[in-house]
């Protein structure tokens, strides 16, 4: 009777004037028939946030445009994909002609494509039974089929464009208004078949998680009070994918804590295989090199910036294959870090350890600390082993025999890490437990690519070590001397990094590094001087020396350094650079001379450095002037000169600039002069022993967001801070003798006032007993 009666009132649909009237009984009768012999598509049960997954995906679609609409539904295994398909078919499939839902396209294409012609048809033509003989008939039937019918058609689960292009070739075919769906694990073939909607399944939040896991193991929307803690590990484990939350919600069904404490803890070493099946559908889909890759992510750079992942792994199509990846859902990339789902993350790893399940020597990579430890010490590995990674806790001992790597000639990847050197920096030495390296240790592999090796204990690289193909070499806290004894080429070698090893006295001459981009000494603080033909390094794009406190000169530089975008030099011993080095070091985005207190002497060259966006000289205290054109730099963002002694320049015609502090610096009007500052963000003047008339034109800030006035001997404060119309952060914390505070913008969001004897006037008096960092 429902149907009926929806569809009388729908009657309008169908103008009378234009048309005869059996051909409105007609499509009267065809659209009651079509609506009573509808039958939701079973969506199966304990269903848990679909209603809100369906709202999202139908604000994205536009039903009522006269174009053919094709939607996209795409994500990892066990997301939820067919389920929300099929929520929308059965939420819009009566306002069509005619619908289809063809289940399964991947699986079944491989032999029924006809089958599925066969389906497809059957659901365009309301149920009527139309034989094709063969696929190529089949498409020309459907072809002409589709043009004059308003029709909606899922193809779920498709993972290649050949088995669309077996059913509907492309999305022209479909007449005006029809919807296509297609649920995928690959984005990309989405933009093949030409897209117009892409929707990502969201995995599902911690409320929806507890309460689909607690459908399915306790019958209830909620864990039995005595299996709260034990559901919220599994919670943890299952991170959001409605698949591996069933099945271990029907595993646990019933089960006694004693069980669930054991399955738990044997999931942490094997994935439960149901979940494992599913997962691995889009790897199986990969091609060997993408293979590859993947399990490179998976055992070793998950978490890594996708830049240094690209460069080690270079010699293979890492670009491609890191976008492949992507697409098929089996890594997420934000903030240029790659990232993947837990459970696929354990599936790598599953398929590493099944290519030789009880004899981790054997496996192609190796990961988990205990295997690690006891392939190595027992001298386990083979030829196998393509690459391991070691963490170092602050309480392990562990020793190295001379032949630990003596098989493994295929090594590729060799990670060593300490967690602790995170926290090392000069004056705060950390207690490092480092491997005890016997003197004729080796590692013999011609294939190794990079090597990370946290407290690597001895004095140089080993003899005989191999470093053809090295593209990364990591040696932090090491006890590295020289990194080698005798000649060595390190033709590939784009990064070193010897950051707090305190023995290093040398570096090796540059020749042997002829394609070094990144150099990493920072406090080597027994480092005296570098390469005097460092500027022979063409491709050299970052120099970091912080921190190295015998450092007394940087070499002069001869010839233009085009790339080099980086120079750290903070906390050294250098007293000058020189005007000939400056002028050769055009392409410079930053410089840090910060606590450089034997620096005297910065030449007016600086000024030449045009692309220069970040620069400090702060706590550089016997500096004794600065160049009058600095404010010539039409790219500086950034500029900090905290702790100067010496007059400062003018800089208002810093028109790029963001960040500008002056903390305990002598300031006069003329420095920051505010009609140029039209991009300041963010101004410190802590400490600073201003001068009256500093601040009359700081309303001409107009962009200014942050303002550090901590310490100052000011009494008041200009009327002009309450016409900075973006201004949320106002520090006058220490401000002695200031008494009051005029009106203030209304964009302010944080006032701190202690220690400040301050009275606060306005809707701001209010808040006067929460002085300390008032936040609204």
């Amino acid at each position: 009777m429902e149907t009926l009666t929806r569809t009388s009132i729908s009657l309008c649909r169908y103008n009378l004037s234009f048309k005869y009237e059996t051909e409105v009984v007609n499509d009267i009768t065809n659209d009651i028939i079509r609506r009573l012999n509808r039958e939701p598509l079973n969506m199966g049960k304990n269903i848990v946030g679909v209603r809100l997954r369906l709202e999202k995906l139908k604000s994205l679609m536009n039903t009522e445009s006269n174009e053919v609409c094709v939607v996209g539904i795409y994500g990892i295994g066990g997301i939820g994909k067919t389920t929300i398909a099929k929520a929308i078919y059965n939420d819009i499939s009566d306002k069509f002609h005619g619908s289809c839902f063809l289940r399964n396209v991947r699986e079944r294409s491989k032999d029924d494509t006809l089958q599925l012609q066969q389906e497809l048809l059957h659901g365009i033509l309301r149920g009527k039974s139309l034989k094709v003989s063969n696929i190529e008939e089949g498409l020309k039937v459907i072809k002409n089929c589709l043009k004059s019918k308003k029709l909606l058609v899922v193809f779920d689960d498709v993972d290649n464009l050949k088995q669309l292009k077996y059913l509907v070739e492309e999305p022209e075919w479909f007449s005006t208004k029809s919807i296509v769906i297609i649920t995928t694990r690959d984005k990309h073939i989405l933009t093949q078949y030409g897209r117009h909607v892409l929707y990502e399944v969201e995995k599902l939040n911690d409320d929806e998680a507890i309460e689909l896991f607690s459908r399915w193991a306790f019958k209830q929307n909620m864990p039995q009070e005595t299996y709260g803690n034990l559901s919220y590990q599994v919670i943890e484990y299952a991170k959001g994918l409605p698949l591996a939350l069933e099945v271990l919600g029907s595993l646990f069904l019933g089960k006694k804590r004693s069980e669930w404490k054991s399955a738990l803890h044997k999931l942490e070493k094997i994935p439960h295989m149901e979940i494992q099946n599913v997962l691995k559908i889009s790897y199986d889909g990969l091609d060997d090199e993408e293979k590859e890759i993947f399990l490179d992510i998976a055992c070793f750079f998950k978490g890594e910036d996708k830049d240094f992942v690209s460069r080690i792994l270079h010699k293979v199509p890492i670009e491609c294959g890191i976008r492949v990846l992507h697409d098929k859902g089996l890594i997420t990339i934000s903030e240029n870090k790659l990232d993947m789902h837990n459970l696929i993350q354990q599936m790598g790893h599953e398929i590493v350890r099944q290519e030789c399940p009880k004899e981790p020597g054997k496996w192609s990579r190796l990961w988990d600390t205990e295997d690690v430890y006891r392939v190595v010490t027992k001298n386990m590995g083979t030829e196998t082993v393509e690459g391991m990674i070691l963490g170092i806790s602050a309480s392990e001992q562990i020793k190295f025999s001379a032949e630990a790597f003596k098989m493994m000639n295929r090594l590729r990847l060799l990670i060593v890490h300490n967690s602790m050197v995170e926290h090392h920096f000069v004056g705060n030495q950390v207690q490092l437990y480092k491997i005890d390296l016997p003197a004729d240790f080796q590692i013999p592999s011609y294939e190794l690519i990079f090597l990370h090796w946290d407290g690597y204990s001895l004095e140089s690289l080993p003899s005989n070590f191999q470093a053809d193909n090295l593209v990364e070499l990591r040696l932090r806290c090491s006890n590295i001397k020289q990194l080698c004894k005798g000649d060595m080429i390190f033709n590939e070698l784009k990064v070193v990094n010897l950051s707090f090893s305190e023995h290093l006295i040398m570096i090796p001459d540059i020749t042997s590094v002829p394609n070094l981009e990144i150099l990493i000494l920072e406090g080597c603080t027994n480092l005296m001087s570098l390469p005097s033909k460092i500027y022979k390094l063409k491709g050299l794009r970052t120099l970091s020396c912080r921190e190295c406190l015998k450092l007394m000169s940087f070499p002069e530089i001869k010839e233009r350094m085009k790339n080099l975008r980086e120079l750290y030099l903070s906390d050294t011993a250098i007293k000058e650079l020189s005007s000939s080095s400056t002028k050769h070091l055009k392409g410079l985005t930053d410089l840090d001379l910060t606590g450089c207190r034997k620096l005297v002497h910065v030449p007016k060259s600086i000024c030449s450095l045009r692309s220069l966006k970040v620069l400090s000289f702060s706590y550089c205290r016997k500096l004794d002037k600065l160049p009058e054109d600095l404010d010539c730099l039409p790219c500086l963002e950034s500029l900090s000169m905290d702790c100067l002694r010496c007059e400062l320049p003018c800089l208002s015609s810093l028109s790029s600039l963001k960040e500008l502090s002056l903390d305990q610096s002598n300031i006069t009007p003329e420095v920051i002069l505010s009609d140029g500052l039209s991009l300041l963000k963010s101004l410190s003047l802590n400490y600073s022993r201003m001068k009256q008339g500093i601040l009359d034109n700081i309303f001409c800030l107009s962009s200014l967001e942050k303002l550090e006035l901590r310490g100052n001997n000011f009494s008041s404060i200009p009327a002009g801070i309450s016409k900075l119309p973006r201004l949320r952060s106002l520090n006058l914390s220490h401000c002695k003798r200031l008494l009051q505070i005029p009106e203030l913008p209304s964009s302010l969001r944080v006032l701190d006032t202690h220690n400040s004897p301050v009275t606060l006037s306005g809707p701001w008096s209010l808040l006067k007993c929460f002085k300390s960092a008032i936040q609204v």
